[in-house]
């Protein structure tokens, strides 16, 4: 079968874009994009052929109606396996589903709320660094988005115990190993040269070193009997459905990393493209301060305070469709198949542009606005269900989605009751795409304590 009704990238077109895919390949796909419209194909590095779509019928079909037929491409489990392991961002058929039921009981709505105490704590303790900085001039909202969501969210997985030291070596070698894993994606014949130069092993190194830092907690926490809650304690004393066993500490080691990718860049990226979009829709960030002024006041934030932030939610559910921090799902057919008209033969890779399907215009008036009204309950409910889609949908859907969201609300409740913001610059900031959508370069906010 080949691919039909479908405008085609030449494989030359696509091999002269490598060096731009590796640098932005959100901006190589959005002008393909606005010329040959919501679906076409591409090669990856003028190699892997994929269909690009920003359909939402084609996702649902994709990642929902005919999820079984989709598995994902070489990208997870080829070049992330290497140095991740195979977990639960990157198995598939039962192995995945087991990984799952265990993994989806830390983030259950009780076992959430048992984690807000710790997450607070470790949010005041940086506070005071944020403070002085602010007080100072404009600070990087995405340096301190990073401080606070790895903080936040590595003390969520191993405890009190992890050092500050400890999870910044964590970050910085997921971060290293992430640029290195888009270069082989988007420039796959220089995979060879990468290893005979040394490259690779460089990263495998980093890798190893990383690896250690976790494995120690992993063994102290064998070791000695675990006092509250956190993730490490979930993953190596809850067991399985099946075996009614514990995972071992090699599986241990892979989840408590994957979950350390995704909870700390998801989190981190996300809240740095909510402040910067506040800091320049004054509008917003006013209703937010009404609502929490009334909600939370000067007291302690609770859990029951936080669902009451809904415009703030709004806020963030915005900011999602205009950054993703997920901007590209990755998938390959296991069979023949046809998603929205597309016919998809077996082997291809598709791909699920999120990006592109929060700005598709047939679904989305006047997309680059920022207007978080657009998520008020009678919007959502008129959109097709796969209109919007930050974290991803169908089984797959992200696991800790609704802890992202919390820590989200948490950190821009704490800032905008004390501060107004103000962007400090006249152009915007631009994208920089890896495996997530981070910003390009620092994100100059001033906070100005409120009267």
């Amino acid at each position: 079968m080949a691919i039909s009704n479908v405008p085609h990238v030449s494989r030359t077109t696509a091999f002269l874009d490598a060096k731009h895919m590796v640098q932005n390949p959100v901006e190589v796909f959005e002008r393909y994009r606005a010329s040959l419209g919501p679906t076409f194909t591409f090669h990856f590095g003028g190699a892997k052929r994929a269909v690009v779509s920003t359909e939402p019928e084609f996702l649902q079909h994709v990642l929902k109606t005919h999820h079984g037929n989709y598995v994902k491409s070489h990208i997870q489990t080829k070049h992330m396996v290497e140095f991740q392991g195979v977990g639960l961002v990157n198995s598939h058929g039962e192995e995945w589903l087991r990984r799952r039921k265990l993994v989806a009981r830390g983030f259950t709505p009780s076992r959430m709320a048992s984690m807000l105490p710790l997450q607070i704590e470790v949010l005041d303790g940086l506070m005071a660094r944020f403070e002085a900085d602010a007080a100072a001039g404009p600070v990087d909202v995405y340096e301190h988005m990073v401080r606070f969501t790895l903080g936040m969210v590595g003390r969520s997985i191993f405890g009190r115990a992890a050092t500050d030291a400890e999870l910044q070596q964590i970050a910085d070698a997921i971060s290293e190993i992430q640029a290195y894993i888009v270069e082989m994606i988007v420039q796959p014949y220089l995979i060879p040269w990468f290893r005979i130069t040394g490259k690779a092993r460089r990263y495998q190194r980093i890798r190893r070193e990383a690896d250690a830092v976790v494995l120690r907690h992993i063994e102290a926490r064998r070791a000695t009997s675990s006092v509250g809650y956190d993730f490490l304690k979930l993953l190596l004393e809850e067991p399985f459905h099946d075996t009614q066993s514990p995972m071992e500490e090699g599986q241990a080691l892979v989840e408590a990393l994957q979950l350390m990718v995704a909870g700390n860049e998801t989190s981190s990226i996300a809240a740095t493209w909510l402040l910067y979009l506040l800091a320049i829709h004054p509008e917003h960030a006013a209703r937010i301060q009404a609502e929490v002024d009334a909600h939370v006041g000067q007291g302690p934030i609770t859990a029951a305070s936080l669902k009451e932030l809904e415009h703030t939610v709004r806020c963030l559910h915005e900011a999602l469709r205009l950054y993703p921090p997920f901007w590209m799902i990755d998938r390959i057919a296991l069979q023949d198949d046809e998603a929205a008209g597309v016919k998809i033969p077996k082997g291809a890779m598709v791909i699920p542009y999120i990006y592109g399907t929060h700005r598709n215009t047939a679904l989305w008036d006047d997309p680059e606005r920022f207007d978080p009204d657009r998520f008020l309950k009678p919007a959502v409910q008129a959109r097709h269900p796969f209109a919007h889609v930050p974290f991803g949908g169908g089984p797959r859907l992200c696991v800790g989605n609704s802890m992202a969201i919390s820590q989200i609300t948490l950190i821009v409740a704490t800032l905008l009751r004390r501060y107004d913001l103000r962007y400090e610059r006249d152009e915007p900031v631009r994208t920089r795409p890896m495996m997530l959508l981070r910003p390009d370069g620092d994100v100059p906010v001033r906070f100005v304590p409120r009267a």
